[in-house]
C-alpha cells in the first residue's frame, strides 16, 4: 500500500491524503505516572514516611522524578493521563480506580492507543509487589488481569517502567506472559562497598538517566559501562516481537482516496486492496515471526527500539 501511494501524481492532493491518513496510523501513546516516595516499610508491610530530617531531600528527589517523567511524556508527544504523587501512599482501591480508568482510555477518534505506559517509583516488596497504604500490595498478576479486561482482543501494548529496588521479579515474570504484548523496564541498584568513594544509588537516579538517554540524542550515557551503580534491566512477553503498529485499513484508504481523487481512479484502490489481501508470502512471514520470537527469548538485545521514539535498555 505504501509503495502505491508514493507515486501519487499531484503533490497537493498527496499531502492532504497523507495528513488524513496520519490520523489512522498507529503510534499513539498515553502515559500515567505514580510516585510514592517512601524508602522504609513497617514490619506489617505498610509504607511509612521518612524521618523529618529527610523530608527536604525526599521532596527534591521526588520533584526531580516527576519533572523527568513529564519531560519524557512531552518529548515523545505522549498523552498524559496524570502524575500522582503521594508521600502517605495510595490505597489499593484508589490505585485500582485510577489504573483502570487509565487502561480504558481511547484516542479522540475512538480507537484504543497503540501503547500504554505505566510508570511507578516507590517502595516494593522483595517479590516485586508495589507497597500500598494499609498493608496492601499490587502484584503483576493483578495488574495484568486489569489489562486483559480493558484490552480484550485489541492489539495494544502495555509498557511498565519501574524505578524501585525490586523490579527484577516483574522483569522475569513478564517473560512468561504469552497472550498479551507487555514489557517491563526496571532498575537494578548495585550495592556500594565503599560509601566514601561513591554515593549509594537512590530512587530517581534510574529515571533521570533513562529519560536523559531517551530524550537527548547527544547523551553520553552508556548502560553497558563497568562499575555502574544504577543498572537497567527489562523483559518482554513471549509474543512481543509479533507486534506491529496499527496501519490504515482498506476502507480507510478508500474513504480518504474518494475525498481527494477523481472517481475514475477508484478502481486502482480496489486493485491495491485485492492484491494486498492475497497475502502471497504468509509462509515466509510465519517463519520470520518464529525466528524473531526465538531471538527475543534467547538473545535479548541490549537496546530494544519500541518503534515509537524511545528504547528499552539493559546493562
Amino acid at each position: 500500500m505504501s509503495a502505491f501511494l508514493i507515486v501519487l501524481p499531484l503533490e497537493s492532493m498527496a499531502h492532504g491524503l497523507f495528513h488524513e491518513l496520519g490520523n489512522c496510523l498507529g503510534g499513539t501513546c498515553v502515559g500515567y505516572a505514580v510516585v510514592i516516595p517512601t524508602n522504609f516499610c513497617s514490619p506489617d508491610g505498610q509504607p511509612t514516611l521518612l524521618p523529618p530530617d529527610h523530608v527536604q531531600e525526599l521532596n527534591l528527589r521526588s520533584t526531580g522524578m516527576l519533572n523527568a517523567i513529564q519531560r519524557f511524556f512531552a518529548y515523545h508527544m505522549i498523552e498524559t493521563y496524570g502524575c500522582d504523587y503521594s508521600t502517605s501512599g495510595l490505597t489499593f482501591d484508589t490505585l485500582h480506580s485510577k489504573i483502570k480508568s487509565f487502561l480504558e482510555l481511547r484516542t479522540a477518534d475512538g480507537p484504543r492507543h497503540d501503547t500504554y505506559i505505566l510508570y511507578y517509583s516507590g517502595h516494593s516488596h522483595g517479590t516485586g509487589e508495589w507497597a500500598l497504604a494499609g498493608g496492601d500490595a499490587l502484584r503483576l498478576d493483578t495488574l495484568l488481569e486489569w489489562w486483559r479486561e480493558k484490552n480484550g482482543t485489541f492489539c495494544s501494548r502495555l509498557i511498565i517502567v519501574l524505578d524501585c529496588e525490586n523490579s527484577q521479579p516483574w522483569v522475569k515474570e513478564v517473560r512468561k506472559v504469552n497472550d498479551q504484548y507487555v514489557a517491563v523496564q526496571g532498575a537494578e541498584m548495585a550495592r556500594v562497598v565503599d560509601i566514601e568513594e561513591a554515593d549509594p544509588p537512590q530512587l530517581g537516579d534510574f529515571t533521570r538517566q533513562w529519560v536523559e538517554y531517551n530524550c537527548n540524542p547527544d547523551s553520553s550515557i552508556s548502560w553497558s559501562e563497568k562499575g555502574r551503580t544504577v543498572k537497567a534491566v527489562y523483559g518482554v512477553s513471549k509474543h512481543w516481537s509479533d507486534y506491529t503498529l496499527h496501519l490504515p485499513t482498506g476502507s480507510d484508504v478508500a474513504k480518504h482516496w474518494m475525498m481527494y481523487f477523481p472517481h475514475i481512479t477508484y478502481p486502482l484502490v480496489h486493485l491495491a486492496n485485492w492484491f494486498c489481501g492475497l497475502n502471497l508470502f504468509w509462509v515466509c512471514k510465519s517463519c520470520f515471526r518464529c525466528l524473531k520470537r526465538l531471538k527475543m527469548s534467547w538473545f535479548l538485545p541490549t537496546v530494544l527500539d519500541t518503534g515509537q521514539g524511545f528504547k528499552l535498555v539493559k546493562s
